[in-house]
């Protein structure tokens, strides 16, 4: 009888999830964040002993062979599938359990080396840099931060840039698999931290973004820590993807892209981050009229306004638009003295002065 239990690797977010059988009880540990497995020699290679260890890309289900008749004693087969995140998927198999505990164990551990490297070689660049260190403890400290933004794990370590929030381990590999467009997924420490991005952190935060993305739920049951990876990312699909939860638009006859232009020389982030939610990327570029040209874009910039300008751009303004006069956003923050607004705008291919105007630029009357 072959036992099989399944070892996810999302090869971006480099964590490890074990599933088995409900008739197995697994003792190795797959908590990345815990203390490094002890040292293991390595495992034999699959394919020295071809009958006992077997190695075949999966594209189907497992082969049915080795199933003894009713009258022969069963022989029972240990095996394990490691699935990268593109989809792709190895099958192993060992006749004995204790050889397929070795084999998981040296896995993770390897993994779990690589990760601890890595944070090891971000630590060491940080050490001269206290700034980092206290920019990072900020972000943590923010309100609601304490939690994972959707599925309260606690001391989340991995970010949604453009949502301002922080997440456990398994839901950011969620949030990676829903694209770019929709989370921008980085790890709190791994990653480096420009003071831009902390910025942004640091307005938003956990509570903040659930009072945007987690308005009303009712009828509906928010994951826990203990909850499936299942259940998580269709509570994550329907929260960022489908948005059943979204705080709604103020009643207004108002445009939303001119409520946008507005909420930005108000300043009023909640009203930003809600907007930015519901709008399509023709409604977040519009400008102003009466010949003005400008974008959203421009007025966060001539305001030096740091987390406006990164999170307008990840949403779809246009960092080429130019009003009626040929300025481009990069004019107005070098105006306002923003080395912050000029670092982002020149990044994501802001013109500079004396541009031509955007021809067809839609306005607001």
């Amino acid at each position: 009888m072959e036992q099989c239990m399944v070892l996810h690797l999302d090869l971006f977010a480099i964590f490890v999830t074990v599933g088995i059988s409900p008739s197995e009880s697994l003792g190795s540990a797959s908590n990345v964040g815990g203390t490094a497995s002890p040292k293991l020699d390595p495992p034999p290679s699959p394919h020295a002993n071809r009958k006992k260890h077997r190695r075949k890309k999966s594209s189907g289900p497992p082969r049915s062979e080795g199933i003894s008749s009713a009258t022969e004693e069963p022989e029972e087969s240990y095996g394990f599938v490691i699935v990268s995140l593109s989809g792709q998927s190895w099958h192993f198999e060992a006749s004995l359990y204790e050889d397929r505990e070795l084999w998981v164990l040296a896995i993770e551990s390897q993994i779990l080396a690589s990760l601890q490297g890595c944070e090891s070689t971000k630590n060491k660049t940080r050490l001269g840099s206290q700034s980092d260190a206290l920019a990072i403890q900020s972000i943590r400290s923010v309100r609601g931060n304490s939690l994972c933004v959707d599925c309260d794990t606690a001391n989340p370590d991995w970010a949604s840039l453009n949502l301002g929030a922080l997440m456990c381990i398994e839901c950011s590999g969620i949030h990676r698999n829903l694209g770019a467009h929709v989370s921008r997924v980085r790890s709190l420490d791994l990653d480096d931290w420009p003071v831009e991005l902390t910025m942004v952190m640091m307005a938003i935060g956990n509570s903040l973004a659930n009072v945007v993305w987690e308005h009303c739920t009712e009828g509906y049951t928010k994951p826990t820590p203990e909850s499936s990876r299942e259940e998580k990312e269709l509570w994550i699909r329907a929260k960022y993807e489908q948005k059943l939860f979204l705080c709604p638009l103020p009643t207004s006859d108002v445009p939303l892209g001119q409520q946008l232009l507005r909420a930005v020389v108000e300043d009023d982030l909640r009203m930003v981050v809600t907007l930015l939610a519901h709008g399509t990327k023709e409604e977040v570029n519009e400008t102003y009229g009466d010949g003005d040209g400008r974008s959203a874009l421009h007025l966060a910039a001539a305001m030096a306004n740091v987390v406006c300008t990164q999170l307008l751009i990840w949403y779809g303004v246009d960092v080429k638009c130019c009003d009626a006069r040929g300025l481009s956003p990069l004019a107005y923050a070098r105006r306002a003295g923003s080395t912050e607004c000029v670092d982002i705008l020149l990044q994501y291919g802001c013109p500079s002065d004396g541009c031509s105007p955007t021809p067809g630029l839609k306005s607001i009357q």
